[in-house]
């Protein structure tokens, strides 16, 4: 079974994706028996169209408190769907997204469950872009405001595609139903996918940890919604290699200009040009 609420998915708007996270922010997880995804949309466009949103998920709801949840106002939408678990492939971390004063993190919306149950876990900025369409339906990059750390362990299969300019995107979460046509489990798993025009496709058996992290709280995700997610991954430094570069600045800023010298005789100093 699978319920929809497709009242705001013209195009723009279908990016609910889960360009998001696993769990809602804070420490909560999903339970093993929820197989259903409970999200609510804030839409911040104007007049609360486009595909700016703030999403906010309920892990502790049951398919049909989400269902029931009332919507705060107009600008408000559900998205809710039973009966296809998204797979997600590194472990995660994810706190709420550092937002302004006016943005509420959390909210109370089901009376049945003792606090609040909705947390937001991210910002859709209103900036998407469109690259094309392929079997796999819209491919397109959207910027999605989130504190998140990917973890990939060692003896993994990822899964990355690339732009011609040379970016590349690791696969993070990826419908279930869909490895019925694409093992995300094997080398090569998802070759034949649909990618833009100068895009490619790539796979490694990793041999060590792989870790993307969401530099300045913001991060690039490529999608086709309905199949799977890829985030931008951004070179970190090598541990120990920004220490390195700061102590060497510190000491060539401790090194004072030697006093000029009253005496006549020649300087033995080299000049290295």
């Amino acid at each position: 079974m699978r319920a929809e609420y497709p009242s705001r998915l013209i195009v723009a708007v279908a990016f609910a994706w889960a360009l998001l996270v696993a769990g809602a922010a804070g420490a909560q997880e999903l339970p093993p028996d929820q197989n259903f995804n409970a999200e609510l949309w804030e839409f911040t466009g104007p007049g609360g169209t486009g595909a700016a949103r703030n999403v906010y998920k309920c892990t502790l709801c049951t398919f049909q408190q989400a269902l029931d949840t009332p919507l705060p106002s107009a600008n408000w939408d559900k998205n809710i769907s039973e009966g296809n678990r998204r797979l997600f492939f590194p472990s995660s971390t994810n706190i709420a997204p550092d937002v302004g004063p006016e943005i509420e993190i959390s909210l109370d919306l089901v009376p049945e469950i003792e606090g609040d149950d909705h947390f937001l876990i991210a910002q859709v900025l209103p900036t998407v872009s469109f690259l094309g369409f392929g079997p796999q339906g819209t491919m397109a990059l959207a910027m999605v405001r989130r504190d998140t750390t990917h973890t990939f362990s060692a003896g993994q299969v990822v899964h990355k595609v690339t732009s011609g300019e040379g970016t590349s995107y690791v696969m993070w979460s990826m419908e279930e139903q869909r490895v019925a046509a694409f093992n995300p489990f094997e080398v090569n798993g998802l070759a034949g996918m649909s990618v833009p025009n100068g895009w490619s496709y790539s796979s490694e058996l990793l041999s060590e940890d792989f870790i993307v992290t969401t530099p300045g709280g913001v991060a690039t995700v490529y999608s086709s919604p309905g199949w799977w997610n890829f985030q931008e991954i951004v070179p970190v430094p090598e541990p120990g290699t920004g220490l390195l570069v700061g102590l060497g600045l510190a000491a060539m800023g401790m090194r004072r200009p030697r006093a000029a010298s009253t005496s006549t005789a020649p300087s033995t100093a080299t000049k290295v040009a």
